[in-house]
C-alpha cells in the first residue's frame, strides 16, 4: 500500500455509506448530531455507575452553559432523556435517559456490535494484532507531526 492516506479515505468512506445503508434498512437513526452525542456519553457514563450532570455535557462537548440548557430542554421534550434534581446539591441537575432511549442505545451497541464482528470476518488474531500495532504507529507518526515533527 503506496499511499495510506488514500486507502484511509477510502476505506472510512465506504464503511460510513455501508453503516448508513444497513441501519437505515434497519430503522435505526444514526446518531451523529449532538443529541446523538449526548446520549452516547450519559449512556457510556451509566455502564459506568456514574452520574452526568448538564455541567458534564458542557465540558464533553465544549459548549457554553447556554447552548447546553437549550440542548437540554430539546432532549427532554423529544422525550431522549429527563432531569432530575440532585439530593447533595439542589441546583444541579442529573441527566437520565428515559426507557425509550435505553432501548434505542441498546440497539445501537447491538448494530456497531454486528458491523464489528462482520468486518473481522476471516482476520486472524495475529493479523488483528499486526493491524493494532501498525495503527498505533501511525498514530504515533500524526502527533508527531502534529507537534511539529518532534516525537512524542
Amino acid at each position: 500500500m503506496e499511499k495510506p492516506l488514500l486507502e484511509f479515505k477510502r476505506f472510512g468512506r465506504k464503511t460510513h455509506l455501508m453503516i448508513q445503508k444497513i441501519a437505515k434498512e434497519r430503522g435505526i437513526e444514526f446518531m451523529a448530531g449532538p443529541q446523538g452525542q449526548v446520549l452516547h456519553f450519559v449512556n457510556h457514563r451509566e455502564d459506568c455507575g456514574k452520574m452526568t450532570f448538564i455541567k458534564d455535557i458542557e465540558q464533553e462537548l465544549g459548549i457554553t452553559k447556554s447552548v447546553a440548557s437549550n440542548l437540554m430542554k430539546r432532549m427532554v421534550k423529544n422525550s431522549l432523556i429527563y432531569l432530575e434534581v440532585s439530593e447533595t446539591d439542589k441546583r444541579a441537575k442529573i441527566i437520565r435517559l428515559t426507557p425509550e432511549s435505553k432501548e434505542r442505545m441498546n440497539k445501537i451497541r447491538d448494530f456497531f456490535d454486528e458491523m464489528d464482528r462482520s468486518i473481522l470476518n476471516g482476520v486472524s488474531e495475529r493479523e488483528l494484532l499486526i493491524f493494532s500495532q501498525v495503527m498505533t504507529k501511525f498514530y504515533q507518526n500524526i502527533e508527531s507531526l502534529e507537534n511539529g515533527g518532534k516525537d512524542v
